[in-house]
């Protein structure tokens, strides 16, 4: 394996090794999403960027809709959200020697919280074009990108 790359597959499971500054990353990333998604029913939340992009309104300009939508989805998919940035940090936490191995169902689930993770950063550091992105935030963006992408690459091989 690798130290540093790619995903890959290797005896029927989905691994990479991450190095420690890697999985404090994350870690710190994940643990901010969770937090602010265990927020994201309280109105005064609505205005965070990271919940507008998250859990967008279902119909823009239409705010009798965007509540009603809002009311029956917005908790279960602030927990959904929630409870894939945590597996994420238990993974990372639970990974010896920072090898992290997944079978394809758990690899569904951090593909989707690394976008979110993605999306999350950019809201809140107001990133809207990756190639323009150098700050380290951009960086770092590219980087969740990058790496989503080779989690992608090997679930759609199989």
């Amino acid at each position: 394996m690798r130290i540093l790359g790619e995903f890959q597959r290797t005896d029927g499971a989905i691994e990479r090794r991450f190095t420690g500054a890697e999985r404090k990353m994350i870690r710190n990333l994940a643990t901010g999403l969770a937090d602010v998604m265990a927020t994201a029913d309280d109105p005064d939340g609505f205005d965070d960027p990271v919940v507008q992009r998250l859990l967008p309104d279902a119909v823009p300009g239409d705010e009798e809709a965007s509540a009603e939508f809002r009311a029956a989805t917005r908790e279960r998919l602030a927990e959904a959200k929630a409870a894939g940035a945590q597996r994420v940090v238990a993974d990372l936490e639970a990974a010896p020697g920072g090898v992290v191995r997944l079978d394809d169902e758990q690899a569904v689930v951090w593909a989707k919280a690394l976008g979110d993770l993605r999306i999350a950063l950019a809201a809140r550091v107001g990133i809207d074009n990756v190639q323009k992105a150098t700050s380290p935030q951009g960086l770092m963006y590219a980087w969740l990108t990058w790496l989503q992408g080779s989690l992608v690459e090997v679930l759609d091989a199989a």
